[in-house]
């Protein structure tokens, strides 16, 4: 280490003047940036982690506006899976007794086939309300679409080709069974918001 050292010593002593001082600016310029570095590097990361404290930010601040909307979404999720936990009785008379809630009469039931999906039982079937009024109508989808169970309507149409309050109404109404969930021995009968109106 010594050799080295006075190797150096005499290499810059057989310098010239405008030599020694080229070294000796680069020897500033050398020591500058191994003082500074680490405070660039430094500054460098404070801004990384400014920029990430004010990402954390801007999502807890979206979080919170939407905290209610996540709420929402959460309480559907487990109305959702408590449904599942009821099995619909056969489609059939549950859709005859939530018509006659309403005072309507089902006149034709088409019974599709069944068909398992991962671990349920797709049962779905189509029935016509001939000449019904809209308002009564209306309630029974309301009813349906609102039960304890897993039912949804899947096809809707209507025909009306007479003048007055009276339509020709198809609906197609499916369920969904999940394994291990026992047949549900009466049809419930849930509260559902009535359209209001005259028959």
């Amino acid at each position: 280490m010594n050799d080295l050292l006075e190797r150096l010593k005499d290499s810059y002593d057989n310098l010239s003047e405008r030599e020694r001082r080229l070294v000796t600016a680069l020897g500033m310029v050398l020591a500058a940036l191994v003082l500074c570095l680490p405070l660039l590097l430094m500054q460098t990361r404070n801004d990384e982690l400014a920029d990430e404290n004010d990402a954390i930010r801007e999502l807890l601040d979206e979080i919170a506006e939407d905290g209610p909307k996540y709420a929402m979404m959460a309480e559907e999720r487990r109305t959702s899976k408590a449904r599942y936990l009821n099995r619909t009785p056969p489609l059939g008379s549950f859709l005859e007794a939530e018509a006659a809630r309403q005072g309507l009469t089902v006149q034709e039931f088409n019974d599709q086939p069944q068909k398992t999906v991962g671990k349920y039982v797709k049962r779905n079937v189509r029935i016509s309300l001939p000449k019904v009024a809209l308002t009564p109508a209306l309630n029974l989808m309301s009813s349906i679409v609102t039960s304890n169970y897993p039912v949804a309507i899947e096809q809707i149409q209507f025909e009306h080709y007479q003048k007055g309050d009276s339509y020709n109404i198809k609906l197609g109404v499916l369920t969904y069974d999940k394994e291990g969930v026992s047949p549900t021995k009466k049809v419930a009968k849930p509260e559902t918001a009535s359209v209001k109106g005259e028959n």
